[in-house]
């Protein structure tokens, strides 16, 4: 799971953003694209944190995300923009979630992983075939959006 900080974007109205991928999935499935893609966003008010490492799932661990420099040459795990960064250059492939009204909000691109330091061995294998997800939505007449959906994986 990952958690967009509740402050991350305007659009999120000061609510996080979890997103969630169905147990089994793999980059051979055919749930690829909106609106049957395996993983869902859950836009929720922003959750508290324990500090009992006691109490915590075995294995589990949080991180925050921070910008990496401008000269960095890996893109950012988490990108949040206007317009997504497409890996294979085809806007085709959002065509169906934009024609339901959806604008881009984020996407989640594995070039950007952390490979080394605090979470360099949790990932075992690239789960969507070191690509990224784009994420969509609308937003309301307050520029709020509270439904994010998971348009395409482009790898």
């Amino acid at each position: 799971m990952l958690t967009l900080d509740a402050g991350c974007a305007s659009w999120t109205g000061g609510r996080e953003v979890s997103v969630v991928l169905r147990a089994g999935f793999s980059i051979e499935d055919e749930d690829l694209v909106y609106p049957e893609l395996a993983m869902r966003a859950i836009v929720h008010d922003p959750s508290p944190r324990g500090v009992r490492d006691d109490l915590g799932w075995p294995g589990l661990r949080a991180t925050s995300l921070v910008e990496p420099p401008a000269a960095a040459s890996t893109p950012p795990l988490v990108r949040v923009d206007d317009a997504p960064v497409l890996i294979q250059g085809e806007l085709a492939y959002s065509d169906a979630v934009r024609a339901d009204g959806h604008r881009f909000l984020f996407q989640v691109d594995e070039e950007g992983w952390p490979a080394s330091g605090e979470l360099g061995d949790i990932v075992e294998e690239y789960l969507w075939g070191y690509g990224s997800v784009y994420f969509y939505g609308t937003p309301g007449v307050d520029g709020t959006v509270h439904d994010v959906v998971a348009g395409f994986i482009d790898f």
